[in-house]
């Protein structure tokens, strides 16, 4: 029997083919590609992310530990974390590799998660029409050398490539930079009014409390310091420490309520604090007013009528929405709406007759806003009159940097309650180039003011990384920001939007039944003059 040519290569082609796909697998183990078509590229690892993974010195393990046979949507959470996992390896040069685990049934996976803190969660599974509950594992851990850090719970994929790389920077990093909280001043604290803020600094960073009613300096291992709406005025001897921490270069972060306003009761009163002749050496003063902008959200208020109690809406204008952003400072590159609660504004002319420190805003009011003094009327439902929005852009946010001077360069030394000297060292008499931000209000980071779909957490975080110079989580950190905000635009405009979406989709339905009909009359004449024409040549044949 004689072979042909085809039936000899045949089989080598097919061959070919298997090596071919062999080969292109194993060189392509460690590439990565993706088509992200998203507008911030969320389902894309970031340059930063990258460029870690790149450098990494040591080899960095991370055990994923996932309940495999979970309903949606937690089986998606464990596909979406195999794939970023998959991506980082392919970065990873070799120093990162990483196990995707299943401890349901396997009792040695069981006691290795718990090793590590990591424990199942309770989920709810729908089967046979009926909901039951079932433990679940969704926690990671990393190890890099003899340190680990662990993710307990992976619940949302928004945010999760901060929350790994965060994790990674940790874990890496010999020594975690110390962020300092202000306290004894009745300030917000961390564990009770900014638990969002604290859950999620302690992803990088150590959190110190600085109870300054019981010490008179600031400890040295404080890279930022944080002082978050104070009620109570700061004595002299704590605002020499606050002092004196600026001048050994350290940085600072102010948020500052000027009028106590109290929405239950419509009351609103000059706060306790008397420190305008303190910071207006540094460059800027908060002033004693509330800054009221159009650009503001419409609220229920309940109002008594005839009929009895009823809920009205009513537009508020105390609480004003930010678009306004410097956008060439990173930490507000692409926010897009921040809210603010009873904010007042920020006099930054202090700083023009200062050689060797400068003001910067980083967000502000709208083109239409005022501001109101004491006393201050702060119910919506009592207003005389309508509001004139008279001014325009007043800094609700600035930066401050340079070279400060002391407060107390040509001063003594505070005294403690016993007469001496709250300190035994010398006063540092000028600072070296740092710099401070500012904001005239520190409701808006409380948890209770926190509202989804706005920026206000991710600014504050953003803006801690910027002066704690860990710029490069907030490219990352910011990707997810969620709300969408619609630009002030004038009466006419708003006028002739509406009555084009009132009149111009009706008119381009009878438009369009015209140009139908029109057709048809067309296409009706046209075979009439073609049957008579028809007719005419049978009658000559």
């Amino acid at each position: 029997m004689k072979l042909k040519q085809s039936d000899i290569f045949a089989p080598i082609n097919l061959l070919l083919i298997v090596v071919n796909l062999v080969v292109f697998n194993l060189v392509s183990s460690d590439l990565f590609g993706r088509i992200d078509l998203t507008e911030n590229r969320v389902y894309t690892l970031s340059d930063v992310t990258r460029d870690v993974l790149r450098n990494l010195e040591e080899t960095l393990t991370i055990k994923a530990y996932f309940t495999r046979e979970l309903p949606a949507p937690y089986n998606n959470i464990a596909r979406y974390v195999e794939d970023q996992l998959a991506e980082m390896k392919a970065y990873g040069g070799g120093r990162m590799r990483y196990e995707f685990l299943d401890p349901a049934d396997e009792e040695e996976l069981k006691k290795e998660a718990e090793k590590f803190r990591l424990e199942p969660i309770q989920v709810n599974v729908m089967e046979k029409d009926k909901v039951e509950f079932r433990l679940a594992y969704l926690g990671m851990v990393l190890i890099y050398e003899d340190r680990q850090e662990v993710i307990p719970v992976v619940q949302s994929l928004e945010n999760l490539e901060y929350e790994v790389l965060s994790k990674i920077k940790r874990v890496t990093s010999e020594e975690a930079q110390t962020i300092g909280f202000i306290e004894g001043h009745d300030e917000l604290l961390l564990r009770q009014d900014l638990t969002r803020i604290d859950r999620e600094l302690r992803k990088l960073y150590e959190l110190k409390a600085v109870d300054l009613s019981a010490r008179y300096s600031i400890p040295d291992d404080i890279d930022l310091l944080c002082l978050i709406g104070p009620k109570k005025d700061i004595p002299e001897k704590d605002r020499f420490a606050i002092d004196q921490f600026i001048m050994r270069g350290g940085k600072m972060l102010i948020c500052l309520n000027k009028v106590d306003a109290d929405l239950s009761n419509m009351q609103a009163n000059r706060s306790a604090l008397r420190i305008d002749p303190w910071t207006e050496h540094y460059g800027f003063r908060v002033n004693d007013d509330l800054v009221v902008d159009r650009m503001s959200p419409t609220l229920p208020f309940q109002t008594m009528t005839r009929y009895g109690r009823q809920i009205t809406m009513v537009p508020y204008p105390l609480f004003p929405e930010v678009i306004n952003f410097n956008r060439e400072n990173l930490a507000l590159k692409v926010l897009r709406q921040v809210r603010l609660y009873f904010p007042s504004s920020i006099d930054t002319s202090l700083a023009a007759d200062m050689d060797s420190v400068t003001v910067t805003s980083l967000f502000w009011s709208s083109e239409k806003s005022t501001t109101q003094s004491s006393p201050y009327d702060i119910n919506p439902l009592t207003r005389r009159g309508p509001l004139i929005y008279d001014m325009a852009h007043l800094p609700l946010g600035v930066l401050v940097q340079g070279r400060f001077t002391s407060y107390w360069k040509d001063r003594s030394i505070p005294i403690d309650e016993d007469g001496n000297p709250v300190s035994d060292e010398g006063i540092i008499p000028e600072s070296p180039e740092t710099r401070m931000v500012v904001i005239g209000d520190a409701n808006f980071v409380h948890d209770q003011y926190i509202v989804p779909g706005l920026d206000n957490l991710t600014m504050m975080l953003n803006l801690i990384d910027w002066l704690a110079q860990d710029e490069a989580l907030i490219t990352i950190r910011s990707r997810d920001v969620s709300s969408r905000p619609i630009g002030e635009v004038s009466d006419t405009a708003r006028s002739t939007v509406k009555w084009a979406n009132i009149l111009v989709p009706p008119l381009l339905v009878i438009g369009f039944g015209v140009f139908r009909r029109r057709i048809r009359r067309s296409a009706r004449r046209m075979a009439t003059e073609g049957s008579l024409a028809g007719d005419r040549g049978g009658e000559k044949r």
